[in-house]
């Protein structure tokens, strides 16, 4: 019985390809800095979530001050059918500044820009409606609220964090699906 053995030169090598991850391309906008589009999908998924805690907590011993006597449902009504709104390009992200971190507002500016470039300018339709909140008090000062948003196409679901800041609720963490 004969067996054929192939010497070790002869077998082909597998073909292995790198591929450099391409650099996010700066797309200028009309009315505005150039905005850096996310070279990966985990960095396009930070887009979606925005959390930002430090400017509100600076000090565990800070003394955040009566709870505010505006319902946390209100607010956050409010904020969700405003961050909508902006997502829709139907009013300016600078109208959220003061009811959010700073954090949370630079991610809510990039996301609408991003979407604003993507999707183009949008024909005017029916308005967002909101639909249902949800509030849970964590702490005292501290309260987590699922909004759900109707914006004329879809139906988008909202999470928002909500804590005191000198006697008023601000939002420090933001989840727009």
């Amino acid at each position: 019985m004969l067996t054929a053995v192939v010497p070790p030169a002869t077998v082909a090598a597998p073909r292995v390809r790198l591929l450099a991850p391409t650099p996010a391309v700066a797309a200028p906008t009309a009315t505005g800095p150039a905005v850096q589009v996310p070279p990966t999908l985990a960095a396009r998924l930070t887009v979606l979530r925005a959390t930002d805690r430090s400017p509100v907590l600076e000090a565990v011993d800070e003394d955040r001050g009566p709870e505010p006597a505006a319902d946390p449902a209100h607010v956050a009504r409010a904020i969700a059918h405003a961050v909508v709104e902006v997502l829709l390009g139907r009013r300016p992200v600078t109208q959220l500044a003061r009811w959010m971190t700073p954090g949370v507002y630079e991610t809510l500016q990039g996301r609408a820009a991003l979407t604003a470039r993507v999707l183009g300018p949008r024909a005017a339709g029916r308005g967002a409606a909101v639909r249902r909140v949800r509030v849970c008090a964590v702490e005292p000062h501290v309260c987590e609220a699922g909004v759900v948003v109707d914006d004329g196409v879809r139906v988008r679901a909202v999470a928002l964090r909500l804590e005191t800041h000198r006697g008023t609720w601000r939002t420090t963490s933001l989840e727009v699906g």
